[in-house]
C-alpha cells in the first residue's frame, strides 16, 4: 500500500491545471470579434438617428418602415434593412456627394427602440 503525501498531490493537481489552462481549445483573439462588437441589421420598425455634419436639415431620427426603407431628406427613400449602421451611413455618403453635399460626412446610429 502506498501512501500518498499532502505536498506531492497538490503539486500535481497545481500541474494537472497548468496543463489544463494550455489546451488548444477555442480562444478569442482581435481578428475574431465577439458577438457584442458585431454591428446589429437594421429591421423594419427600428428607428435610427442619422448625422450629416454641416447639414442640420438633413440629421435627424428616422424610422424604418415596414418595406425596409427609410425616407430621409434629398435622398429619398433609402433601402435600409439588412444594413448595419456603418454601411447605410456609407450608402447614403454616396448618395448625398452624388447630389447635394460635397463632401458629406455621415453616421447612423442604432437600431434603438
Amino acid at each position: 500500500m502506498t501512501s500518498c503525501h499532502p505536498r506531492r498531490t497538490f503539486l500535481a493537481l497545481i500541474t494537472g491545471l497548468a496543463m489544463a489552462g494550455c489546451s488548444g481549445g477555442p480562444r478569442l483573439t482581435e481578428e475574431e470579434p465577439s458577438l457584442a462588437s458585431v454591428p446589429a441589421r437594421l429591421q423594419p420598425g427600428d428607428w435610427i438617428k442619422v448625422i450629416v455634419y454641416g447639414e442640420p436639415s438633413l440629421s435627424g431620427d428616422f424610422q424604418i418602415d415596414q418595406t425596409g426603407s427609410v425616407l430621409l431628406p434629398l435622398a429619398g427613400p433609402t433601402k435600409a434593412a439588412g444594413m448595419t449602421g456603418p454601411e447605410l451611413a456609407e450608402a447614403l455618403t454616396r448618395r448625398y456627394r452624388a447630389e447635394y453635399v460635397r463632401n458629406p460626412k455621415v453616421t447612423v446610429t442604432g437600431p434603438r427602440s
